[in-house]
């Protein structure tokens, strides 16, 4: 939207004020370019009571909302309604001060619609951003839907249960991400992903938990002095190797599968050494020819041939049958 007709609209609304009362206004607002000011700060400035500073402004006000049939601001309404009803009514408020008028005429904008008192707004709460919206209806449609999708995430399969939750609810999917992007509870990761904001792959805080989002982004093994550099990458800030690898090496979920280069123990690898992976092997198929064993565990494992061989010519663990078969002991 034009900035200069909002610019406007904002002398507009405060000619023909008396002096203090467009500096109250000016002030509670942040008009002039500073932050917004409460009614105490006002008060001290001009040596007012907090209830006389209230008074002026509620006198200023009701003299702007007298202003606010014109055509000028008719336009500027419709122009917000226009962006409001394409992302299904309701929008977050610094998106939606973005769109409208960009950051720098954030306070402005805020001012115009709160005077206008046509279009709604809902305070920042410990779930949800501060929002606009145009009805009661999309309100509550769209709490309704940020609820029911927080209930329903699969973390496995997000991404199908969000399309499914907005067919649901009869939305688009741009419909539906305007919605969620009102919830605390719902957020982006830095690969452009939707997920719960509390999933350590969405919201990653440690470096394990971004080593965490790399591997099962990437979804291949990687070093962990490569891995340090890609969350270096991601976070703009230096992550320092040896911390990631001592963060993989306490959990679990982490495979070794080669000197220093680890996957996910949910992308189905198994735990273990060359050793213990021949064994798993031969327990599970029987016995194998040496090039299906090696084959098996260079799946898994960044190893060199010689070492599943050196290991499976183990006597103490495996037997070598007639047909040239390998077999466990265990």
């Amino acid at each position: 939207m034009d900035s200069g007709k909002i610019n406007n609209l904002i002398k507009f609304c405060l000619t023909d004020l008396p002096g203090r009362q467009k500096e109250v206004v000016e002030g509670r607002y942040g008009l002039n370019g500073a932050a917004a000011l409460t009614l105490a700060e006002l008060g001290d400035r001009y040596g007012l009571t907090r209830e006389r500073v209230r008074q002026i402004e509620s006198i200023a006000l009701k003299a702007i909302a007298a202003k606010t049939k014109s055509a000028d601001f008719s336009n500027f309404l419709k122009n917000v309604s226009v962006v409001l009803r394409g992302a299904g009514g309701i929008k977050r408020e610094d998106f939606l001060m973005e769109e409208v008028g960009g950051a720098s005429l954030t306070n402005k904008v805020k001012f115009l619609l709160e005077v206008s008192g046509q279009i709604g707004r809902s305070g920042e709460s410990n779930s949800l951003y501060p929002f606009w919206y145009l009805g009661e209806g999309d309100r509550k449609k769209a709490e309704s839907f940020i609820n029911n999708l927080v209930k329903s995430s699969n973390r496995d399969n997000f991404a199908a249960g969000f399309s499914a939750a907005a067919k649901q609810a009869g939305i688009s999917e741009a419909v539906a991400r305007s919605y969620a992007s009102v919830s605390k509870k719902i957020a982006l990761n830095v690969y452009g992903d939707l997920g719960l904001s509390e999933w350590e792959e969405i919201n990653p805080k440690t470096s394990r938990d971004w080593a965490y989002l790399v591997l099962r982004k990437e979804k291949k093994p990687m070093h962990f002095t490569e891995l340090a550099e890609a969350i270096t990458r991601l976070r703009n800030k230096p992550t320092h190797a040896p911390t990631v690898h001592n963060e993989l090496i306490k959990d679990d979920k982490f495979v070794l599968v080669g000197k220093g280069t680890y996957t996910l123990q949910e992308f189905g690898v198994n735990p273990g050494t060359a050793r213990e992976l021949i064994v798993h092997y031969l327990q599970k198929h029987g016995p194998l020819k040496a090039n299906d064993v090696v084959k098996m565990v260079l799946q898994e494992r960044i190893f060199k041939e010689n070492t599943v061989l050196i290991n499976l010519q183990n006597r103490k663990h495996f037997k070598r049958l007639e047909d040239g078969r390998y077999t466990t002991l265990a």
